[in-house]
């Protein structure tokens, strides 16, 4: 099908039928694109535990691909590099500053084999996970465009949920900000949160 992206509902639609992508599948999309990152992130833990390639390449080779998938992630989330503007690529900026300043800390842990290869791998699996928060924060400005004004936390049962997450969950719909971004660090289970955040406009009756 050819998807394509709607500015004026933002939202994914197919060119022929005028079907919108359901959320489900554009969240698929997202948890792909999580996984292919985490695969290579992986093979680069997997190098530097070995020896094969130093900490400080790893450094290197590791935030390429931790900026390619929050780049991807945005991209997902506000519909396309059309779509984006100089705020967009300052937030993706903004974001991954945040996560090379942790990740220096990281590599110097590694290079002085202060963790096991298991802690290793468990560290950059939460890194590639952190960009989650990248697809959340732009579905929600897209959201803000279109003057949505509650939020509302959702689980996914098969993914980590901690007493955070549950406990937003419970709040039901609130005013928009009330819940942090999902994957930016701050629930106890930090950067591996799977939830989402869905949105509407109760005086409209809109949904997003």
């Amino acid at each position: 099908m050819p998807w394509g992206w709607d500015p004026g509902a933002k939202r994914y639609r197919d060119a022929d039928t005028g079907r919108f992508m359901p959320r489900a599948d554009v969240l698929a999309y997202v948890d792909q694109s999580i996984h292919a990152s985490g695969v290579a992130a992986n093979q680069l833990v997997d190098f530097v535990v070995e020896g094969v390639t130093s900490p400080g390449d790893f450094k290197t080779l590791f935030r390429q691909e931790l900026k390619g998938e929050y780049i991807r992630e945005y991209l997902l989330g506000i519909g396309g590099r059309e779509q984006m503007g100089p705020r967009d690529w300052g937030s993706i900026g903004g974001m991954l500053q945040e996560q090379y300043r942790h990740l220096d800390d990281f590599v110097a842990e590694i290079a002085a084999g202060e963790l096991t290869p298991e802690q290793i791998a468990a560290r950059a699996e939460m890194y590639v996970n952190s960009s989650r928060e990248a697809y959340e924060r732009a579905h929600g400005r897209n959201a803000k465009a279109l003057e949505m004004t509650e939020e509302q936390w959702v689980v996914d049962p098969a993914k980590e949920n901690c007493g955070d997450c549950l406990t937003y969950a419970a709040m039901g719909w609130e005013p928009i900000g009330t819940f942090p971004t999902p994957g930016d660090g701050s629930t106890q289970c930090m950067t591996n949160c799977g939830c989402q955040k869905l949105y509407r406009n109760p005086d409209t009756g809109v949904m997003f």
